[in-house]
């Protein structure tokens, strides 16, 4: 009867501390992974790493679409707009844009470091469909 005790005590204790975790996660979740969504960046990243992607799509919590690439890749984004049309006219790594002409319109995209290995980048333009 002594050992089952201990086992519920230690059960409920690991429980509560379960718990209070994803309580503090859930409280904090803005501050801890910002406005993006971690399971969609997990997804993308295995896209580049398994699948040998070199651009995978995501999204954050607002549904905008985003764009992963592999830290100093931006390349490879810079293609894909250019087959849809668009110049690059200015990259400015100061403050981390990209500067696009399409035809008399300019669009300025950003993009931000994801992990030590990836590079967001934000993108103003909706799915096509």
């Amino acid at each position: 009867m002594n050992k089952i005790k201990k086992v519920l005590v230690l059960f409920l204790a690991i429980l509560i501390s379960i718990i209070i975790v994803l309580s503090v996660i859930f409280i904090n979740w803005e501050h801890i992974f910002g406005d993006t969504r971690p399971i969609a960046n997990v997804k993308a990243m295995y896209q580049l790493e398994f699948k040998d992607k070199d651009i995978a799509e995501t999204t954050d919590v607002d549904n905008n679409i985003m764009y992963v690439v592999p830290k100093g890749h931006l390349d490879t984004y810079i293609e894909m707009m250019k087959k849809k049309g668009y110049t690059l006219t200015e990259k400015d790594d100061k403050h981390h844009t990209l500067l696009l002409k399409k035809r008399n319109n300019f669009t300025e995209i950003s993009y931000k470091s994801l992990t030590s290995r990836y590079t967001i980048i934000s993108s103003p333009f909706l799915k096509e469909v």
